[in-house]
């Protein structure tokens, strides 16, 4: 699902109240991805398990080292059938 203007305006705002500093190169700047993602299950034994829950997260990038941060969209306000 791609994310609109306004929901990209309302995550930035969110993360703004946090340490906006990059963890790796403490630079502050950063996009925030245009997707929700999440991540694939995984079994112990090391099988991807296909189906079943999953957290819908946005990507936000480092733009000068590349890091990336995955931010559960919920938590943000963000509704997936916005």
């Amino acid at each position: 699902m791609s994310l609109t203007t306004k929901q990209k305006e309302n995550i930035a705002e969110k993360l703004k109240k946090i340490n906006g500093s990059c963890p790796i190169c403490t630079q502050k700047n950063w996009t925030i991805g245009d997707e929700i993602v999440s991540a694939n299950s995984v079994s112990l034994a090391g099988s991807t398990v296909m189906g079943g829950p999953f957290i819908p997260m946005v990507q936000v990038v480092c733009n000068n080292c590349g890091f990336v941060s995955h931010h559960a969209v919920a938590l943000l306000g963000i509704s997936i059938n916005d």
